[in-house]
């Protein structure tokens, strides 16, 4: 069946319908909890379905999709693509319908232990070094999902805290990698210039200082080495962002938002630097890099590639996918800086926030319904990665 020839199509729509159900489901139970979600903690389920749910289907999405085009290897599709679906949909499934925490464990766990095997075994194969620092990523999401289940379950003391703030980090860092190698590339594609050299120290510094970061936050948000590692770094990656920038980009639909979700993603740096000073609390800097950082970048990584592999024109995208940019990029400034010049209404900017990211995956989960359920176009008229 075409629609688990490649991860993309079973995972980028499921992760924007799951993008509006979940959020629905938080709404629901914000500020006053109203389901148990298998015993959970609502804003525990919330954290950890963002980062494992959401954000990972997307990435689920685009880069088992990537290593069959850079291995040559059909090593996620058919009936092994869907077995990884079916555990990443019944886990999050489970959660709604209150199935025993134990099963979900289970079934997630197997999720992100498939999705590194998916990945490793065609990297290894086919001798392909030069992706094994994502796959060592995946590896460790196994293991940070384990320390949350093991924190649910009472085993590790801040094992829920560990697991989701590890996991977040480690879809930033995915998310950063793949913004290295698509953000130029796209650029000069789009635009029709010449490839500029990325400095390595540049890069060294923003790969190094974000793994240092993440475990300063897991370790100590609030001690001032936060601080210490946060600011230079988000200077770091201010430089390559400025170097990439064209003026040029904000006509290019499917471009600019890659770089706004990279300003977020800077910016939330910037913010993990106040909190290690005690100035803002931990939560405006966890959504400013997840909401616009990560929520925003995988829409538009999703409305491209959906584009490229099936075989249509990623430079006439459909019309209303700007609207979905600019709702998810207004949602991420309400949940973000409105608390911080508006603190005595916070619950609203919440709520408005949570709104923003329904109705914002809604219009998107409509317009690539087609897209990603129908046979591809039989003429390649667009640009893949």
């Amino acid at each position: 069946m075409y629609f688990f020839d490649r991860a993309f199509r079973s995972f980028f729509i499921g992760g924007s319908l799951f993008a509006v159900l979940s959020m629905f489901v938080w709404w629901m139970n914000y500020p006053q909890a109203l389901s148990g979600l298998s015993g959970m903690n609502p804003m525990y389920w919330h954290a950890h379905e963002m980062v494992f749910g959401y954000a990972l289907a997307t990435i689920t999405g685009f880069l088992l999709t990537a290593v069959m085009n850079w291995t040559g290897l059909n090593s996620a599709s058919g009936k092994w693509l869907a077995g990884l679906f079916m555990l990443w949909l019944s886990a999050r499934i489970g959660y709604l319908i209150n199935l025993p925490l134990e099963c979900i464990a289970v079934l997630d766990i197997g999720f992100t232990l498939g999705l590194f095997l998916h990945f490793f075994i065609p990297v290894y194969k086919s001798q392909q070094w030069k992706q094994i620092g994502l796959a060592v990523k995946f590896l460790l999401l196994v293991l940070a999902n384990v320390v949350y289940y093991a924190g649910a379950f009472g085993v590790l003391a801040e094992g829920i805290l560990w697991g989701v703030i590890s996991g977040l980090f480690l879809v930033l860092a995915i998310n950063l990698t793949m913004m290295r190698r698509l953000i130029p590339f796209f650029t000069e594609k789009a635009l029709g210039l010449p490839e500029k050299d990325n400095s390595k120290w540049v890069d060294r510094i923003a790969i190094g200082g974000f793994f240092g970061l993440m475990i300063a936050a897991l370790l100590a948000p609030t001690h001032w080495i936060t601080a210490v590692i946060a600011f230079p770094l988000a200077v770091t990656h201010a430089i390559r962002w400025q170097k990439w920038y064209h003026p040029k980009i904000w006509k290019i639909v499917l471009l600019w938002p890659l770089y706004v979700s990279y300003g977020f993603m800077i910016i939330g740096m910037v913010l993990y630097g106040f909190v290690g000073l005690k100035v803002i609390g931990e939560s405006l800097a966890i959504h400013t890099l997840a909401a616009g950082g990560i929520g925003l970048l995988c829409s538009a990584i999703m409305a491209r590639i959906s584009l490229g592999h099936t075989n249509r024109n990623v430079f006439e995208p459909p019309r209303a996918v700007v609207v979905v940019f600019i709702i998810l990029a207004l949602t991420a400034i309400v949940r973000v800086f409105l608390p911080i010049i508006d603190p005595l209404h916070y619950v609203l900017w919440m709520q408005l926030s949570q709104w923003g990211w329904i109705v914002g995956f809604t219009i998107m989960s409509i317009i690539y319904w087609p897209i990603l359920t129908k046979p591809s176009q039989p003429k390649d008229t667009g640009i893949r990665l």
